[in-house]
């Protein structure tokens, strides 16, 4: 039996990258599954695979806006099991020339984004709980970093409002955790480290950085979406039900140094 067979879950920013896997692998699962993002194109190859799939457009810094999927999901499905907050923003700049306009961006996606999203669907994980019967849980999952717990990371120097944005949705978990448990809403964390991803081919296509990111890593590759996928699809499902307020690594052994 599939892990998510009968299932509902709703997946931000999964359009691509980490979000996409995690959608994918969800669907694959059996899951019924929302894919939420700010630029509905992207979800067409999903939902064109995937009768089960229903693209909502979102963007998670903007409350009406969550709002309005929030309705969305629940017309379509009428209750969720599983909430994996992913959508996030990486911005480079350094300290001496960071504006506040970047930083609240930032943060408004990467912390604000998973409030607001775990807020308005609050309601939805309870009917989920409920629509399932004696011991039940639904589960939010938040993609964190590395970045969260340690300061230089991939980038290889910091970055402020990136590192301070993750570590503010690291305590979002951990006191939504507390918060939801009454519920039976379990709120943990996946923190990947370096995955290979649209954002990061870049980065991946200098071998200076490479060596010294595989140096860093003691499993010796690079992550990919689908490795982060697998965690969230564990602390989604009841295998998991007595995991809450946790961060699961999925890096390769990075913050082992």
């Amino acid at each position: 039996m599939s892990t998510h067979l009968g299932r509902y879950a709703a997946v931000t920013g999964a359009g691509s990258g980490n979000g996409k896997a995690i959608a994918e692998t969800l669907l694959d699962e059996g899951a019924s599954v929302a894919l939420l993002d700010i630029n509905l194109d992207s979800l067409r190859e999903i939902t064109e695979k995937y009768p089960q799939a229903i693209a909502v457009e979102a963007n998670v810094a903007e409350e009406d806006s969550v709002h309005a999927a929030a309705n969305e999901i629940a017309s379509a499905f009428g209750r969720l099991d599983l909430l994996v907050n992913n959508a996030g923003i990486v911005k480079g700049s350094n300290f001496e020339d960071l504006s506040r306009e970047e930083w609240d961006q930032v943060f408004a996606v990467n912390s604000t984004g998973p409030f607001l999203m775990s807020q308005a669907m609050n309601g939805l994980l309870r009917e989920g709980v409920a629509a399932r019967g004696d011991n039940a849980t639904a589960a939010i999952v938040n993609i964190t970093s590395v970045e969260a717990h340690i300061v230089i990371s991939s980038s290889g120097h910091p970055q402020i409002h990136y590192n301070a944005s993750k570590g503010a949705l690291l305590q979002l978990t951990r006191a939504l955790a507390v918060e939801c448990a009454s519920n039976k809403i379990r709120v943990n964390a996946v923190a990947p480290g370096f995955i290979e991803t649209p954002f990061t081919r870049a980065v991946l296509g200098n071998p200076e950085v490479l060596n010294w990111l595989l140096e860093r890593t003691p499993m010796g590759r690079v992550g990919q979406p689908e490795d982060v996928a697998n965690a969230v699809s564990f602390l989604g499902s009841e295998k998991a039900s007595w995991v809450t307020g946790a961060t699961l690594f999925v890096d390769g052994g990075w913050t082992v140094y």
